[in-house]
């Protein structure tokens, strides 16, 4: 059990702690770089405890109160809309005593219990939609889209591998890209419309979309710079680009800048390897199956975006990249995830 642990807990660890040395070694473009890097160890010890402590508790407690757990949550979601703190324009954020946690970072650890506990009850799928429902519109509000996101992704996981008749799944996504195309049509032909119902912030967010299919925007001009000047083994004394939001959505981009082509090939092949383990679990677990099927959509999602997004190949969302960029919120949460798919392998 301890060997099979280990084959987790030596690599998300590993993550940890590269992207500890890569704050440190961001200290010359970062404000207050030891406040960041203080607080980014403090979280990543707390994560170490969460995890220790829930691969300790009996997944079926777990499971039995996931949905008090998700009423908290959404409780929290309602807060932070009323009195959050706001943050690069988003009111995603609760302090206390200097130290800001995000409430739909936890939000997708309940959503994921919820799923895996109700998807195979009647009316499963019905309930499973409400479950997704609450929390996606009170985060789209604040307005966090990236989070957003991660819920639909760990909804749409757990959807796919039900195995239902192909008019459900034609159904759900021709509603998916009728709603798209609704929202980009108002976004050309009728910008008032669109600023009445989706907001100014939503308005710009959309307009970095659109600079990314036009190859336009200091941040990613910045980090592709950034990137083509760390070479093979990177510039670890001299930070040459400066990029904006480096140790958090562009902290790949950092890893290239800093420790290369290699830190970043070191980066990927421990995800490839997690991401490897996941899915071998995946076909191994029988009870519980969903929530792994879920953490992996979640994680490989996460992943795929923050990278692409940080070569210029997807449009930035302000995505962190899981284990490694600053972010308490984040990294205790994936802590929390790995530490109850860990719980879930000691109770198989």
């Amino acid at each position: 059990m301890i060997k099979n642990n280990l084959k987790y807990l030596i690599p998300i660890f590993l993550l940890s702690l590269f992207g500890i040395l890569t704050i440190y070694m961001s200290k010359s473009i970062v404000v207050n770089y030891y406040d960041y890097l203080f607080k980014q160890i403090i979280y990543l010890i707390i994560g170490i405890v969460l995890l220790f402590v829930i691969k300790k508790i009996n997944f079926i407690y777990v499971k039995k109160y996931s949905l008090f757990f998700y009423i908290f949550c959404v409780l929290l979601l309602i807060y932070v809309l009323i009195f959050g703190e706001s943050i690069n324009g988003s009111k995603s954020w609760i302090n206390i005593f200097g130290y800001s946690f995000q409430p739909s970072e936890f939000a997708k650890i309940a959503l994921l219990l919820c799923l895996d506990k109700y998807i195979n009850t009647k009316y499963g799928f019905i309930k499973c939609l409400f479950l997704l429902l609450i929390p996606s519109v009170l985060t789209f509000l604040q307005p966090d889209t990236g989070t957003v996101l991660f819920y639909l992704v760990i909804f749409f996981s757990v959807f796919i591998s039900l195995g239902l008749k192909r008019r459900y799944y034609i159904g759900l996504f021709s509603s998916i890209i009728l709603l798209v195309f609704s929202y980009f049509y108002l976004y050309f032909f009728n910008s008032e419309l669109f600023i009445d119902i989706f907001g100014t912030s939503f308005f710009y967010r959309t307009d970095r979309i659109i600079n990314f299919m036009n190859s336009e925007g200091y941040q990613i001009n910045n980090a592709l710079l950034g990137i083509g000047n760390g070479g093979i083994i990177g510039n670890w004394n001299n930070y040459v680009i400066y990029i904006p939001e480096a140790i958090t959505d562009f902290m790949f981009a950092s890893i290239l800048t800093i420790s290369g082509f290699l830190g970043g090939f070191f980066v990927i092949i421990i995800f490839i390897y997690l991401d490897f383990l996941l899915v071998k679990d995946i076909y191994c677990l029988n009870k519980n199956k969903y929530f792994v099927i879920g953490l992996f959509g979640l994680f490989l999602y996460q992943q795929i975006q923050h990278i692409y997004m940080n070569i210029a190949l997807l449009p930035i969302t302000g995505i962190t990249l899981p284990f490694v960029s600053y972010g308490g919120s984040s990294l205790i949460s994936y802590y929390i995830l790995f530490g109850l798919l860990l719980n879930i392998k000691k109770y198989h």
